[in-house]
């Protein structure tokens, strides 16, 4: 009995750490990317550059945050999707409390912590549609092929793969660059990338529903067993969560890349010209 529990206890840290861990490692790989972006731009062309994105940014980014909200029933308690006067320098917040008895509202920190790289990626991928339907209907044919189980194991590295040759073949095509569509969605984009990065507090928010998933898988896994279930289904489904995460979530890396370039590249040409100019 006892070495099934500590076999249970291991599968549920296993499903945990697969389900969350992905998500939460590229929200502190977007906020590393966006915070030596913004250094470059603030040492270069100062607050403005920031301002210039905000507009698109900030919205969509606490609106990832309002959405999860309401569908974990917490409690809104002040809202600004974008305050460009704030006295600290906050461009945004969401704030919200909850039940602390609830499993549901507890579970609902989580997404409520990484609500911004779901709706950036949502906003990327309908911006994609309207703007770019040919590069959509790529990406979203690439992207059935992990609807089925042989995007499991060795020849999914190959699905990925080719999903990211095709994305990057197909945004960054020499012919787009007559394309007024192109240009207007690599602008959402860049401003959408530049303000994703989960803050310190939604990092922390999100952790604190890590329990609360936690105890949820532990209680499945408990009654499979006790139903003498099959547990291969739930880790097959929380491995294609994490897929359609992996190709989602690379266009946002994408485009902060993008802009960590064309910040590093600006701050750069103006220390080259204050250098050359003090000479």
């Amino acid at each position: 009995m006892i070495r099934a529990f500590l076999t249970i206890l291991q599968l549920s840290l296993l499903e945990l750490l697969m389900f969350a861990g992905p998500v939460l490692l590229t929200g502190l790989l977007l906020g590393s990317m966006e915070k030596r972006a913004n250094i470059y731009f603030r040492k270069s062309v100062r607050r403005k550059a920031l301002l210039l994105t905000a507009w698109i940014g900030v919205p969509v980014h606490e609106t990832g945050h309002l959405l999860m909200c309401w569908l974990f029933r917490h409690r809104v308690t002040k809202v600004k999707l974008l305050d460009l006067n704030s006295r600290d320098g906050t461009l945004g917040y969401v704030r919200h409390s909850y039940n602390r008895n609830s499993l549901y509202q507890n579970i609902g920190n989580f997404f409520i912590g990484i609500g911004p790289i779901l709706s950036a990626n949502v906003f990327l991928i309908v911006s994609m549609y309207l703007l770019l339907p040919e590069i959509f209907r790529e990406v979203t044919g690439q992207m059935l092929l992990f609807s089925s189980r042989t995007a499991i194991g060795p020849s999914g590295m190959e699905y990925i793969a080719g999903f990211l040759t095709g994305i990057l073949s197909g945004l960054f095509d020499p012919s787009n660059a007559g394309s007024i569509n192109f240009w207007i969605y690599v602008f959402l984009a860049l401003g959408v990338s530049s303000h994703i990065a989960l803050s310190t507090a939604d990092i922390k928010g999100a952790a604190r529903g890590l329990p609360a998933i936690f105890l949820l898988l532990l209680m499945a896994n408990i009654l499979a067993y006790s139903l003498d279930l099959n547990t291969e289904e739930a880790l097959t489904r929380i491995f294609l969560y994490n897929m359609y995460l992996l190709v989602f979530t690379v266009l946002s890396v994408i485009f902060s890349g993008i802009n960590l370039g064309v910040g590093y590249f600006i701050n750069s040409y103006k220390s080259l010209f204050n250098l050359r100019k003090a000479f």
